[in-house]
């Protein structure tokens, strides 16, 4: 019976098999990379071919009902990727055609048809033999039979590629298809020396986010776990992963003790465990290491680039990469503080510290450029200083955005491109730096290169997907989202970012629910603001307020308020308001989009286009968002605002 089930399991189309037992899709024998949720959709659409699978059955199939995603954009996403495994096109289907506002259909001829090894032993038995055959056929059987037995004695006695261990010794191990590498512990004993066990964990996710593993949680989503009790169980199933990876650091003096084990979640059970000892100097290759093991015991195949990749670590000065990950725990936290105390929590160690300033990123910086100073040919920490260079560049900070700022960043991530083309993050940074400079074609593809070297770098999705929607290409966006959510599957910020990326598509209603569902205060302002619930937008205004008395007077909270004054008719109230951003900007930068923001509201449509103009010469990292932001609908009409775009190259 097992064997029957087994032979139904195979679809053939074309070139292609999908294994529905495995959840496997093969090309020409080559197996391709395919998300479980688009592999779900294939498989859907290949038991009922030739008919209609509306949206709505993938929906119920690929989500439950309390997930947190926009669906319509997830299954948009699901075939999207499904295509691209297919080499498929929309608008010229040679497999999956799109029934708009429907669904989608498999057009394709397919064969159900049994393992070939299975059919070739069936088609072999239903043949008729000819009696005086019996014999040469009874000979032909036994001489395979005695040199098979021969030549797996010499196998076993020899253990020719480990076929002995695996046949008496090792168990075959399932493939992991979501990986989640939780905080390595800090057994130190010093409190400071979190940043060095943070730093490990953060390694070895983006390690093994460059291999073949369908999906490796973000650093993010497992932060929440630092020094948790849960059971690893309960942390598998939150996480929806079926492998983790646990351990402990001990930094002592210019020695480094890591122990790792990976855990299989279901059955549960463990895979492998080692632990190694070495000086501070092979940080980099012990990292690499670890990464490269553990590939290697979930039996996942490296490409030779990638197996050459992992092999290629270098030495790295102590001091350099203590420098290079302190700058890195202050921008995280920055960060995190930046998107809200929700995010912040998360990170656990300094979440009281609720107020960063440019000051803070401006340390971040120092312990980067004395990283360089120890070791100039460190790739990674040229990464680190462009990222703090725009960080600083973005008025949140409260300081006046500077050119030579953005023009820093990219030297610097250029500098680390120099050093190691195969370096993510280093076409991450590059990727925001021509963002920001509104070179939007070379932005797109430095994304693009970041993310095929790092399939799992949520980041890179998020930030790539809040470009797209710069673009106007919502769609897009949402489908980056969706991939984000993937990787990053209980990350606050990606959440939050989620969640104003579906605002800025419009699509307010579902915005509102998200924001409530993360009690994202902030958010909820412009929701309600967007809806015309001004009373409630104010409300949700004040309640920020309270859980941030520092920023009480900021001038950006006090822009919007003054423009929601405007919108609601109380136009003496929004001008006082005005009267202190002008007070204020006499003392400190005040943005012209803070400006703007207050004007639109009322409806003072060529003051607002001024004061866009000037962040326009100010080079504003906002202004990457003008054509998308909901903001500034009013203004799309006005011949003023159009000629902005025109000189920001934006694509018509």
């Amino acid at each position: 019976m097992g064997n029957q089930q087994r032979t139904q399991t195979v679809i053939r189309f074309g070139s292609f098999e999908a294994d529905l037992h495995t959840q496997e899709l093969r090309r020409g024998g080559t197996l391709l990379r395919l998300p479980s949720q688009s592999f779900q959709v294939l498989q859907m659409l290949l038991e009922r071919r030739g008919t209609l699978v509306t949206r709505d059955e993938l929906r119920a199939v690929l989500w439950p009902s309390d997930t947190f995603v926009d669906f319509d954009h997830g299954v948009h996403a699901a075939v999207n990727r499904l295509r691209e495994a297919l080499g498929d096109s929309a608008d010229r289907p040679r497999w999956i055609e799109t029934l708009p506002r429907r669904g989608y259909r498999f057009i394709a001829p397919v064969e159900r048809s049994p393992d070939s090894a299975e059919a070739a032993a069936v088609d072999h038995q239903k043949r008729p033999k000819p009696i005086s055959q019996r014999r040469w056929i009874a000979i032909g059987l036994l001489v395979p039979i005695m040199i098979g037995a021969v030549a797996g004695a010499l196998l076993l006695g020899l253990n020719v590629g480990g076929w002995r261990d695996r046949v008496f010794m090792r168990s075959p191990k399932p493939q992991i298809q979501a990986l989640a590498v939780l905080p390595l512990t800090n057994l130190s004993g010093d409190p400071e020396q979190e940043y060095f066990a943070d730093g490990m964990t953060e390694a070895l996710i983006t390690e093994l986010g460059k291999t073949p593993i369908p999906r490796v949680i973000s650093r993010q989503s497992v932060m929440q776990y630092k020094g948790s009790k849960k059971p690893l169980q309960e942390i598998a199933r939150e996480l929806n992963v079926d492998a983790v990876v646990e351990g402990t650091v001990v930094r002592s003096g210019d020695r480094v003790r890591v122990t790792v084990h990976v855990d299989r979640t279901s059955p549960e059970g463990q895979l492998w465990a080692s632990a190694y000892d070495r000086s501070v100097r092979d940080v980099l290759e012990l990292q690499e290491e670890i990464a490269r093991t553990v590939t290697d015991e979930l039996r996942v195949k490296l490409t030779p680039q990638e197996r050459a990749h992992l092999a290629s670590a270098r030495l790295v000065d102590p001091e350099a990469h203590d420098d290079y990950l302190r700058g890195r725990y202050i921008l995280a936290m920055a960060v995190a503080a930046h998107w809200g105390r929700e995010v912040v929590a998360r990170f656990g160690r300094l979440a009281e510290k609720r107020q960063y300033s440019d000051l803070d990123i401006q340390a971040a910086i120092e312990h980067f450029k004395h990283a360089i100073e120890r070791d100039p040919t460190y790739a990674i920490a040229y990464t680190g200083l462009a990222d703090a260079y725009i960080l600083l560049g973005n008025p949140v900070w409260g300081g006046e955005p500077r050119k030579e700022t953005l023009s820093e960043a990219k030297e610097a991530a250029s500098k680390a491109l120099d050093l190691d083309p195969s370096l993510p993050e280093a076409h991450f940074s590059l990727a925001q730096t021509l963002e920001y400079d509104w070179n939007w074609s070379e932005a797109e593809k430095e994304f693009k290169l970041a993310l095929k070297l790092n399939p799992n770098y949520a980041d890179a999705h998020l930030e790539y997907g809040r470009f797209l929607q710069a673009m106007g290409r919502n769609d897009e966006a949402m489908a980056q989202m969706n991939y984000a959510m993937e990787v990053d599957p209980s990350g606050m910020k990606t959440k939050l970012v989620v969640a104003w990326v579906t605002w800025a598509s419009r699509e307010y209603d579902l915005a509102l629910q998200q924001f409530e569902s993360l009690g994202d205060d902030l958010g909820l302002i412009f929701a309600y603001r967007q809806k015309g619930m001004y009373p409630e937008a104010i409300s949700a205004l004040e309640k920020w307020k309270l859980g941030h008395p520092s920023q009480y007077r900021n001038p950006w909270i006090l822009a919007i308020l003054a423009g929601i004054y405007g919108l609601e008719g109380r136009k003496d109230e929004a001008q006082e308001l005005i009267d202190d951003l002008r007070g204020m900007a006499r003392h400190q930068y005040v943005s012209g989009f803070f400006f703007a923001e207050a004007y639109v509201g009322l409806g003072e449509k060529d003051q607002a286009i001024t004061w866009l103009e000037r962040a326009y010469e100010q080079h504003e990292q906002d202004m990457v968002f003008i054509k998308a932001y909901p903001g500034w609908d009013p203004l799309h009409s006005e011949p003023r605002f159009q000629a902005l775009l025109r000189r920001m190259n934006f694509p018509l």
